[in-house]
């Protein structure tokens, strides 16, 4: 009777270990959960952040915009860059933004502000930040530390704006309310620990065989808060899917604009210095007579052209993407079916270009050529020699009228 007493007073204190050791387990991986997952959330957080800054940055002209001043505010340029700002501080929901400018002493002032409540003056001055001294020396940055104002307490991101020559022109200032950026933390945090938890109570359930109305209510609980945090999460993609949208399309023509070209151009150099890029061609377009078009019918009627000439583009090569990347210019990269039919594919639209000269419809100029793996070093050797059988093109067409 005694051994059979010592052998189950021994089960019980193995079954107590292991329980306590299995409690230890889930605590320190709930403890190590928090911590990746509040880190990664802090990582997307502040990458969103930065995104809108981008976005905005790529929207406004630095040459524009280095030169207003004071005296500036009312006018073209002026306005342009305040309801390039508005447009994102309404469509994205933003706390604040605004333009900032560097000054001689070191310091900083708002520029434009399109906060319809309580705007930041031109000219006056903004706390200076780590962050934004990084902005100010070319490079993208966010506050750590949250910082408190005369408006509230915020994080801010930074992101300078750069003038045709490369140099920075002014800093795009995005705030975030840091109340809504701790929480988002925090309900973050809160849930890693309801889950964390939920499945602790889930194994002392099973072990100790106990399952209560009570725990049944908490798991519904916990999962409401999950669902309500992941539903916030996708409301945030959405808005930065609309805010990438918008940056990288051509407003008037629906393709991808001047922004997404460069992007892509620069993933082909980095292809072709890695060895991985081998294939792919250059189409440059040009329409013919836009400028005359909008000097002797309006502008209106021009933006019909440029739709028409880019309806006839994206017709024909379909399978590729299309960039405008000036005003009556576009560009083709071939890839695909487009790539290898590419001859066939431009006779045809050579044809029915000449075809409309004669019809007095669009008529686009076209110049190809491909690249060279070997000879070629970068994207834009292949896109000269195609802009110059582009010209060459223009010249023949003019040629036939």
């Amino acid at each position: 009777m005694n051994k059979k007493a010592a052998k189950i007073k021994i089960s019980k204190r193995h079954f107590l270990i292991a329980l306590v050791l299995l409690l230890l387990t889930h605590v320190l991986m709930g403890v190590t959960l928090i911590i990746m997952s509040k880190n990664e959330l802090r990582k997307q957080i502040e990458e969103r952040m930065l995104d809108i800054a981008k976005t905005a940055a790529y929207q406004l002209n630095g040459d524009e915009l280095e030169k207003l001043s004071a005296e500036s505010v009312g006018t073209e340029p002026y306005n342009r860059a305040l309801a390039t700002l508005r447009s994102f501080q309404v469509n994205i929901q933003l706390d604040y933004i605004y333009g900032i400018k560097a000054n001689d002493d070191g310091s900083f002032c708002f520029t434009i502000d399109p906060d319809p409540d309580s705007p930041g003056q031109f000219g006056k001055k903004i706390e200076n930040t780590e962050a934004l001294e990084n902005a100010a020396r070319g490079n993208a940055d966010i506050d750590k530390i949250a910082y408190t104002d005369e408006w509230g307490r915020f994080y801010s991101a930074y992101c300078p704006v750069f003038d045709s020559a490369g140099k920075v022109a002014g800093i795009v200032g995005v705030d975030f309310n840091a109340d809504w950026y701790d929480e988002a933390l925090s309900s973050h945090k809160a849930v890693v620990i309801i889950v964390t938890m939920l499945a602790l109570t889930i194994v002392i359930v099973f072990t100790m065989i106990m399952h209560t109305s009570v725990i049944e209510g908490e798991k519904n609980k916990y999962k409401e808060k999950l669902e309500e945090t992941l539903q916030r999460e996708q409301e945030q993609e959405q808005e930065l899917g609309s805010a990438r949208h918008l940056a990288y399309t051509d407003s008037l023509t629906g393709v991808k604009n001047k922004h997404a070209y460069h992007e892509a151009t620069e993933r082909i150099d980095k292809g072709i210095k890695e060895g991985t890029e081998t294939e792919f061609g250059v189409i440059v377009f040009d329409l013919n007579g836009l400028k005359l078009i909008n000097d002797t019918l309006g502008h209106e009627e021009g933006d019909k052209f440029l739709k028409e000439g880019c309806s006839l583009i994206c017709g024909k090569f379909c399978h590729s993407p299309v960039f405008r990347i000036g005003g009556d210019e576009f560009v083709v990269l071939l890839e695909g079916a487009d790539y290898t039919h590419r001859e066939t594919l431009l006779a045809e639209f050579d044809r029915q270009v000449e075809e409309n000269q004669a019809n007095g419809r669009v008529v686009v100029s076209t110049g190809i050529d491909i690249f060279r793996p070997g000879e070629d070093k970068s994207y834009s050797t292949v896109f000269e020699r195609a802009d110059k059988k582009m010209y060459e093109r223009k010249c023949y067409l003019k040629s036939i009228q």
